[in-house]
């Protein structure tokens, strides 16, 4: 058995760790409802983190996954963490919340193999795509930044012209000015 074998053999243990892993990262009373909703549209994050388990997985351990797959699952992930009520490091942490669950999975039968290179070649795929998502979390946060200024401005456009208004005082028709 080869390391991709022993690797895809405990795919759904590891998927699986980590989707309860990301899960605990949220409030108690959040949890309970991401474990039992499994329908998409009532609830896109669990939809979102279980999608974006598997193909993580896939692409860590080194699976023949599209670029743009990868990539495209894992921006909806970040971006979906990026305007959660996370630090950016509570945001990020996730992805390295399956290196636990690999190790306790895949890293024993693997050492007992020979195959701890490959083993370690799988980490550092997972930290590259920690680096991809990392780039993926700060553009999506500058993208909140951005519409969060341009909300603020038109509030104080809006606060600007209802105060000249004000200044102006109301206006009285020229019928009424002339009897005056």
């Amino acid at each position: 058995m080869n390391a991709l074998d022993i690797l895809r053999s405990c795919k759904k243990d590891v998927v699986s760790g980590w989707v309860e892993a990301v899960f605990s990262t949220y409030p108690l009373e959040t949890t309970g409802f991401l474990r039992t909703k499994t329908n998409p549209f009532t609830n896109p994050v669990a939809h979102m983190t279980k999608e974006a388990a598997g193909i993580l997985f896939d692409a860590m351990i080194g699976e023949e996954v599209e670029p743009d797959e990868v990539k495209s699952s894992l921006e909806r992930f970040i971006k979906l963490r990026a305007v959660q009520k996370f630090t950016p490091g509570q945001s990020m942490a996730v992805l390295y919340l399956m290196k636990p669950v690999l190790r306790d999975k895949a890293l024993p039968e693997m050492r007992a193999r020979g195959l701890l290179d490959e083993y370690l070649a799988a980490e550092s795929r997972l930290d590259t795509l920690a680096l991809l998502a990392f780039d993926m979390y700060m553009q999506a946060r500058e993208t909140v930044a951005e519409s969060r200024i341009k909300e603020i401005r038109n509030q104080h456009a809006q606060l600007k012209r209802w105060a000249q208004q004000l200044e102006n005082g109301p206006d009285i028709p020229a019928e009424k000015k002339s009897f005056e």
